[in-house]
């Protein structure tokens, strides 16, 4: 039976390729002996969850809270620089499922074809969040039914596409209840709801992106990089990405302005920028450091580097992990997992707290792919804890031309610790269940819990229960004020419970101030933001936040703090700067002192001379000089 029913699915939904060209090259091996060829660490393994021709061209994938692959298939990619628009939409979602737990697929449909050029996609709030330059789609299926509901609805249109491979990418519903993604330097986005005039609307060419689903608001969360192509959260909800060209790992921290590869920030005015946090680079094929045009690098794709015991890299890299899966040896625990696309590989970098931020040190090869056309860029942790993989897979490394047309595969990466997963679905779960699930050690069940959470206190709250999607509970939130509430409870779960009240309901001001106050460091620097969310401040949060500038001990809050104090009104943010800059174990912090001077910055044209008191009475060096600086230009 089972044979009979893959036959059926390769006969009938191995879809075809209309209109692409012929390819030009064949694979360097079939699915089967890739696999047979890569090399991992010790109780590790791989497995073909799907390859070709049951998905080809995959440009990203994420679960549905039923462990289902959903994946964005971009038939209309041609090169960097060019697409097949005159060919018409080709792009497809096609859903990928293991009904029987043995990693790998026996289901797949259609959800939907004819999207232009699919590069991103979330599930979630009854329907798909799709990429779709010019258009950010929300393509409804509140039924549950894996068919649309109707044509997809464009949510924010203004994305460019001049680099296809900078656009709106690797989509991620964060810790707080956003839709989080990144964006490249050499395409230009000015974002806005449909019908937004020109002059409203947010320009992005570099840098993170957020969107909240329900708020409907959409902000840049941080600005600068290169092309990054993979974000993820750590269990304390620290954003991280990789990127190419630049060195290659990031800490993005809310309104920070980072190196960028090419051109200027906005504001001129910045004067400096956010460097890597990697005290590391890898290596290009002439064994030289990464950075900008001096890297050089073979387009043949062939293994060239003399020392192959150096630190890989050339200068690209795809994807980023965070492992919080619960089932790899604690040693991964926390780390940063990426691809290497010019070395055809997945490594380690370990992250490591310093002051305000992290430092990023080398932790070695994880897999070494032994395929010049493997390029694993895109990844996630599935729920049986296990890193899973795209791998674009074709001959050409950098996007000049695609040499092989139907080809794509999906790797699901297990240490011996993971179990199978088979029949899941947390929408038949209630609410209790939900909350018990804020405690998984597998964050997969963490994410899918709190966003399911949200969609019900948002059904709630506008339109009751429809639809699929059940109102909450009315216990809910005392349940989960009950863990962040105890101080007893490991401090992962009280976040976590925390943020899951944010994202469902909002948290007032007593229960704001009452974290802020909390012994837990994260706790308190994620009240911080929580209560700027809004770009509101009243006036016990302001007296707090100056408090907390003046007296907490934790660089990680006064991080929180810097952010802040940018989502203040500029007539707010006087008493918080003075207080700030008057710390002087920050003048030497990788982040602070920037960070400080971000929020600052536009304080100095509004009043020169209080500016320059607040920089006379400063204890850090760089606000002086940069106040000093900005005084004296127009």
């Amino acid at each position: 039976m089972k044979a009979l029913q893959w036959i059926a699915i390769s006969c009938a939904l191995a879809l075809p390729v209309l209109g692409q060209k012929q390819a030009s090259k064949e694979p360097s091996y079939t699915p089967e002996g890739a696999v047979a060829r890569m090399t991992l660490p010790k109780g590790f393994s791989v497995t073909q969850f799907a390859a070709e021709p049951h998905v080809v061209q995959p440009f990203a994938f994420c679960f549905d809270s039923r462990g289902r692959v959903w994946v964005c298939e971009n038939l209309n990619y041609e090169t960097r620089r060019s697409d097949t628009f005159n060919d018409g939409p080709k792009g497809r979602i096609i859903i990928l499922e293991d009904t029987n737990g043995d990693g790998k697929f026996d289901k797949k449909k259609l959800f939907i074809d004819k999207l232009f050029f699919p590069t991103g996609l979330q599930v979630g709030f009854g329907g798909v969040w799709v990429g779709s330059p010019p258009n950010l789609y929300f393509i409804p299926d509140r039924n549950g039914d894996d068919k649309p509901d109707g044509k997809p609805e464009v949510v924010l249109d203004g994305w460019g596409r001049q680099d296809r491979h900078e656009t709106l990418n690797s989509f991620t519903w964060g810790p707080d209840g956003w839709l989080y993604g990144c964006h490249g330097v050499f395409t230009h986005s000015r974002v806005g709801k449909p019908g937004t005039p020109d002059a409203e609307r947010k320009p992005i060419n570099a840098g993170v992106w957020r969107y909240h689903p329900t708020k409907k608001k959409f902000e840049v969360f941080a600005w600068g990089t290169s092309n990054p192509w993979g974000l993820d959260f750590d269990d304390r909800g620290q954003a991280f990405i990789t990127a190419c060209v630049i060195p290659h790992l990031w800490h993005m921290i809310q309104g920070g302005r980072y190196h960028r590869q090419g051109g200027r920030h906005f504001n001129r005015h910045v004067y400096n920028d956010i460097k890597t946090i990697a005290d590391h680079v890898h290596q290009n094929y002439g064994g030289r450091a990464h950075e900008g045009g001096r890297a050089y690098f073979w387009m043949d794709g062939k293994f060239n580097v003399k020392n192959n015991r150096q630190r890989k890299g050339g200068f690209a890299h795809g994807g980023c992990q965070i492992y919080t899966g619960g089932a790899f040896p604690k040693q991964y625990h926390g780390q940063a997992f990426m691809g290497n696309i010019h070395h055809h590989m997945l490594y380690v970098d370990n992250l490591e707290r310093r002051g305000s931020g992290f430092k990023g040190t080398h932790g070695g090869d994880f897999i070494l792919a032994h395929d010049n056309h493997f390029l694993g860029f895109n990844m996630d942790t599935g729920p049986e804890g296990g890193v899973w993989v795209i791998d674009w897979n074709d001959a050409d490394i950098c996007g000049r031309v695609v040499h092989q047309l139907g080809t794509g595969r999906i790797y699901r990466i297990t240490h011996e610790n993971c179990k199978p997963v088979k029949n899941l679905d947390l929408y038949k779960l209630n609410d209790v269940k939900l909350v018990e699930l804020l405690k998984h050690e597998n964050d997969w069940y963490v994410d899918h819990a709190r966003r399911i959470l949200q969609e019900r206190a948002h059904a709630a709250q506008n339109q009751g229960p429809n639809e699929g999607i059940s109102g909450t509970e009315a216990e809910t939130p005392m349940l989960l004020a009950k863990i962040y509430n105890d101080p007893k409870a490991k401090p992962v779960h009280r976040l976590r419970a925390m943020l899951t009240g944010h994202a469902m309901f909002g948290l007032n001001n007593a229960t704001l101030l009452k974290l802020m106050a909390d012994k837990d460091e994260t706790l308190r620097g994620w009240a911080i933001q929580c209560a700027l969310e809004d770009e509101k401040v009243t006036p016990p949060i302001h007296e707090k936040l100056v408090e907390l500038a003046l007296t907490d001990d934790s660089k990680f809050v006064r991080l929180y703090l810097a952010s802040a104090l940018q989502r203040m009104p500029l007539k707010d943010r006087w008493p918080l700067a003075t207080a700030l800059v008057s710390r002087e174990a920050d003048k030497d912090d990788h982040n602070l002192p920037l960070m400080y001077w971000y929020g600052i910055e536009p304080l100095v044209p509004s009043d020169k001379a209080r500016a320059l008191q607040l920089a006379a009475k400063a204890k850090i060096p760089l606000i002086r000089q940069y106040v000093a600086r900005r005084s004296a230009s127009k």
